[in-house]
C-alpha cells in the first residue's frame, strides 16, 4: 500500500511541475512579446564605400564607417540586426578636388538602407573629402639596420637588398616630397656568418599611399678581420723645394678583412700636409697629418703619429 501511494503522489508531483512550467513559459512569451512590441533606442554601424573617378586618390583617408543612432520596435531591430548584420552606403564621388558629403545627404542614404527604422543622429555632420590625381614614382630603399659582429668579424661586402627600389602610389601632393623609402629596423647581434632574411618596409601612415613590394630581400656575406699596418709617405702642399719635413712616412694600422688583406697597400691610403696652413709669424714648427684617401673596406685607421714637423733646408 505504501508503494502506491507514492507512485501517485510521484505522478500528481510531475504533472504539477509540467503545469508550471508551461506556465512560466507561457509568461515570458507573453512578456516577450509586449517588450518587442515596444520602442528602444540603440546604435548600428554603418560602413561607407567612395566610389573615386578612374585616375583620383585620396590625400587623407575618409571615415570608413560610421555611427548612427536609431529607434524602432523592438521586433524591427531585431529583424533588422538578424537579417542585415553590416549595412553599407556608397557614394559616387565627382571628379573634384574636393568634395563635402553633408549630414542630410548621409541621413538620406542610411534611412534607405535602414528602412524601417527611425534615424535619430549620426556621429558625423559632414565627411570633407580632398582628392588629387593618382600617380606612382620609384623610389630608392634605405636600409635601417642594427648590427652587432662578433669579435674580429665584419661585412666582407655591402649588405646586398633586393630589389633595391619600390614602386609608391598614392596622391601627387603626398608623392612630391619623398626621396627614399625606409625598411623596418634589421636588428641582428654576435654576427659571425652569412645571413639572407626577408624584411618589411615601414607601412606608410598614410593609408592612401600603396607599396610594391611590401618586403625585401637582405643578405650579406660576413668574414673574420685582422690588423694589417703600412708605412706611408707623407705628401706637401704648397710647399717648396727647400722644404722638408721629418718623419717622412707615417706608420699607419687598420683593421681589414681577410678577402682583402693581400691587396691591401700603401697607394690605397694618402697623408697630406699643408704648408698654407703656417702663418708668418708661426714660432711652431709642426703641420698635422690629414688623412685624404682611404680604401672603404678598411676600418679604425689609425695613425702613429698625428703631426710632422718641417724644416727649410738651405741650398749653397
Amino acid at each position: 500500500m505504501k508503494k502506491q501511494k507514492q507512485h501517485k503522489f510521484l505522478a500528481s508531483f510531475s504533472s504539477d511541475r509540467l503545469t508550471l512550467s508551461l506556465c512560466i513559459a507561457l509568461a515570458l512569451t507573453l512578456w516577450l512579446l509586449v517588450k518587442l512590441s515596444e520602442e528602444f533606442v540603440t546604435t548600428r554601424e554603418v560602413k561607407i564605400e567612395y566610389l573615386l573617378p578612374k585616375n583620383r586618390s585620396f590625400i587623407e583617408t575618409p571615415p570608413a564607417s560610421l555611427i548612427t543612432t536609431v529607434q524602432g520596435t523592438g521586433w524591427n531591430l531585431m529583424s533588422n540586426y538578424l537579417y542585415r548584420k553590416e549595412i553599407l552606403i556608397k557614394f559616387n564621388l565627382p571628379e573634384k578636388p574636393s568634395f563635402t558629403i553633408n549630414g542630410s545627404i548621409l541621413k538620406n542614404k542610411i534611412e534607405q538602407a535602414l528602412s524601417n527604422l527611425d534615424i535619430q543622429d549620426i556621429n558625423y555632420d559632414f565627411i570633407l573629402l580632398n582628392m588629387d590625381g593618382l600617380d606612382k614614382k620609384k623610389l630608392p630603399i634605405r636600409l635601417v639596420s642594427d648590427l652587432e659582429f662578433a669579435a674580429q668579424h665584419q661585412l666582407k661586402d655591402p649588405v646586398n637588398i633586393q630589389p633595391d627600389s619600390v614602386i609608391i602610389a598614392g596622391p601627387l601632393s603626398l608623392l612630391d616630397s619623398l626621396k627614399d623609402w625606409p625598411t623596418n629596423l634589421l636588428q641582428l647581434k654576435d654576427l659571425k656568418t652569412a645571413f639572407r632574411t626577408t624584411l618589411p618596409l615601414v607601412q606608410p601612415e598614410n593609408l592612401e599611399l600603396k607599396l610594391n613590394p611590401k618586403e625585401i630581400t637582405v643578405a650579406a656575406e660576413v668574414e673574420q678581420n685582422t690588423q694589417k699596418d703600412l708605412f706611408i709617405p707623407v705628401q706637401i702642399l704648397n710647399g717648396h723645394d727647400s722644404l722638408n719635413i721629418f718623419p717622412q712616412n707615417i706608420r699607419i694600422s687598420c683593421i681589414v678583412g681577410l678577402s682583402n688583406f693581400d691587396r691591401l697597400s700603401s697607394s690605397d691610403f694618402t697623408l697630406e700636409v699643408n704648408f698654407a696652413e703656417v702663418s708668418p709669424n708661426s714660432t711652431n714648427n709642426t703641420l698635422p697629418i690629414y688623412l685624404s684617401k682611404s680604401p672603404a673596406f678598411v676600418k679604425q685607421v689609425k695613425l702613429d703619429k698625428e703631426s710632422v714637423e718641417y724644416y727649410l733646408v738651405k741650398v749653397e
